[in-house]
């Protein structure tokens, strides 16, 4: 008896660390869609101006955006994290997967490494 319940109790100490490590993922990442800053979680907000929104951060610096954006420079002190991408993969719908040169403006990618550049996911200019 005594050893069910241990095994019980291990059982439902899994269970949980299971929910924590998967629900972990399952929030809000730059670059999603948004309607306000709340449906960004925590420590993004919502750029309305973009179609259907993009959760970013703004302003940032290099390597202060989560793992799956990069920061940045449109220029004119206004710097957003942004989702990266490759080749036109990884950005959903309406969006489109650039580089910083696609932009009149003087944009650039800060602490970006990678032999192909940065690119990432914006609407296309």
């Amino acid at each position: 008896m005594i050893a069910h319940r241990a095994s019980r109790g291990a059982l439902s100490v899994a269970a949980l660390w299971l929910v924590v490590v998967f629900a972990g993922g399952c929030g809000p990442t730059v670059g999603d869609a948004c309607e306000n800053s709340t449906a960004c979680g925590t420590g993004l907000i919502c750029d309305q101006s973009t179609p259907d929104g993009y959760c970013t951060r703004s302003p940032c610096r290099a390597g202060e955006c989560p793992e799956e954006g990069v920061c940045v420079d449109f220029g004119a002190e206004a710097s957003w994290c942004m989702r990266r991408c490759e080749a036109g993969q990884g950005c959903r719908d309406g969006l489109a997967c650039v580089a910083p040169d696609a932009f009149d403006t003087a944009t650039e990618c800060l602490g970006a490494t990678g032999g192909s550049g940065c690119k990432f996911c914006a609407v296309k200019p």
